[in-house]
C-alpha cells in the first residue's frame, strides 16, 4: 500500500505444481510497474533508514548510558529502561508502576 501504487497486490502467479515454468503467463503486471514497483520499495526503505538515523542520533545519549550499564549489569529491566527514556525524552510520559496480582 502506497500513494503511488494504491491498494493493489502484486505478486507472482502461482502455477501449477506439476506444470513446466514457461507453460504458465508468469507476472501478473508489466515491466513498467515492476519498476514503479521497485522504486517505492526503494522509497520506502530509504525513508526508514532516515527516520531511525534520526531516531538514533535523538537518543544517543541513552544508548550511551544503555550500553554502559549494560557491561555492568548484562541485564536492564523494563522498568529502568522506561525511566532512562523518560528522563532524556521532553514530553515522554513517567513510567508507570508495574502491578502485582
Amino acid at each position: 500500500m502506497s500513494d503511488l501504487l494504491g491498494l493493489v497486490t502484486y505478486e507472482h502467479a502461482h502455477q501449477p505444481m506439476f506444470l513446466p515454468e514457461n507453460f504458465s503467463s508468469g507476472k501478473t503486471y508489466s515491466e513498467t510497474k515492476a519498476t514503479q514497483i521497485d522504486e517505492e520499495i526503494s522509497r520506502v526503505i530509504e525513508k526508514a533508514h532516515e527516520r531511525v538515523r534520526k531516531i538514533l542520533s535523538e537518543q544517543r545519549k541513552v544508548l550511551d548510558d544503555l550500553a554502559h550499564l549494560l557491561s555492568q549489569k548484562e541485564i536492564v529491566q523494563g522498568q529502568e529502561l522506561r525511566e532512562m527514556m523518560s528522563k532524556s525524552t521532553p514530553g515522554m510520559p513517567s513510567p508507570s508502576p508495574v502491578q502485582t496480582p
